[in-house]
């Protein structure tokens, strides 16, 4: 049988079509290596049937290749400032590149001048502004490393090392992402600083997970966490409880679904204990566990119960890079359970909590391409999609 031409704006059904069909595979063969039925696999090549991160991550091994083979690489936006993120984006891999930890540069910079662009491009991603940030760390990457006081400049660069890996990762370059998780545990080993190798740890983990490598993200989680028990240096026990959340989305991936309830469990019990801080970016605290544990609820099934656990969740005052994921984990389960105005009311809250976040996200996208198969064409989930470069079919 002839390949079927692949559309210009693929998602991920017509992506996992074209892989299996290059590998020459039926659907039945290619839905018994993934484990699953080959009704399920016909389903979600046609778009029927959605995926969750997880599914994705067997899809992507049974037919083998990665992940984002299948959720698509950066594509061309109709956003003037995500087109501004991607040619950023490879501009800030250039100077990360060009300025190993071994290198100190030739970047003149005051401790002043470094610590004010720093706090900015913290405060850039917090507001889910990755172009901003991007632009900025181009600058600031070399002027941190051009430091005489190198305790200092360590310190500065682990947070900052942090804001890359998320803003890369967060506009779908996820090879750059790495290496700015690299650099961002690189700076915290030399620290010899326990709280500061668990933030590092949870960013590696996160670029890992993004890519599927749930067991060596977990290994690294791990690592970190048996390192901060019983520490009592200040973020110790707010660092320990972000660990626990990030296992839990690991031990999702690796199917222990009571494992991971454990962990959630642990992160609650912590987060009772600090109540709400900031320390580290983390916005740790009760309501940053009931986002991880609604996103869980989802992943694994239970839309009804995400958005039961989303209704105690109060929004003010965390920051927009938390509150976007929200908004698209609520859009996600109001699909999922046919509340499709409710969905597409929830992605435009998205947008405007985070519009270059929602407008580069996946998890957006096919959550738009879902309601749009199902009819809920209405003017505004267009508007969405054209400022998403996605097609109004």
């Amino acid at each position: 049988m002839p390949r079927r031409p692949i559309p210009a704006d693929p998602s991920i059904g017509d992506r996992i079509r074209a892989r299996r069909e290059l590998r020459g595979w039926s659907v039945r063969h290619a839905a018994s290596r993934a484990g699953i039925s080959h009704t399920s696999w016909l389903r979600i090549e046609r778009g029927q049937q959605r995926t969750d991160r997880y599914m994705v991550v067997d899809l992507a091994a049974a037919l083998e290749c990665s992940v984002v083979d299948l959720t698509g690489q950066a594509y061309t936006p109709a956003d003037r400032q995500l087109d501004a993120a991607r040619i950023d984006a490879e501009r800030v891999w250039r100077v990360m590149m060009d300025t190993p930890m071994t290198k100190r540069s030739d970047a003149a910079a005051t401790v002043e001048q470094v610590r004010r662009e720093a706090a900015l491009v913290r405060d850039l991603y917090g507001r889910c502004d990755y172009a901003g940030a991007l632009r900025r760390l181009v600058d600031l990457v070399p002027a941190m490393h051009s430091l005489t006081d190198r305790r200092l400049a360590l310190t500065e660069m682990v947070p900052v090392y942090g804001v890359a890996m998320g803003s890369l990762l967060n506009v779908s370059f996820p090879a750059h992402a790495w290496l700015a998780a690299e650099r961002c545990a690189e700076a915290a080993g030399l620290l010899d600083d326990p709280v500061a190798v668990g933030v590092a740890a949870a960013n590696r983990a996160r670029v890992a997970a993004y890519s599927g490598a749930y067991g060596p993200a977990r290994s690294v989680c791990d690592v970190a966490a048996a390192d901060l028990a019983g520490s009592g240096a200040d973020g110790a026990l707010d660092v320990l409880g972000f660990l626990h959340l990030a296992r839990a989305l690991h031990l999702g991936g690796l199917r222990d679904e009571a494992g991971a309830e454990e962990h959630l469990a642990e992160a609650g019990r912590i987060a009772a204990h600090t109540g709400e801080t900031d320390s580290w970016d983390l916005a740790w605290g009760p309501r940053n566990v009931a986002l991880w544990l609604m996103a869980f609820l989802l992943d694994t099934g239970r839309p009804e119960a995400a958005m039961k656990t989303a209704a105690g969740v109060e929004l003010a005052g965390l920051p927009a890079v938390r509150q976007v994921y929200f908004w698209l984990d609520m859009g996600r389960a109001a699909e999922a359970v046919g509340r499709d105005r409710d969905a597409v009311r929830m992605l435009l809250a998205a947008e405007r909590v985070g519009p270059q976040h929602a407008r580069s996200s996946v998890s957006a996208r096919e959550t738009a391409r879902s309601l749009l198969r199902k009819g809920a064409a209405s003017p505004e989930l267009r508007g969405l999609c054209e400022r998403m470069s996605l097609a109004a079919q």
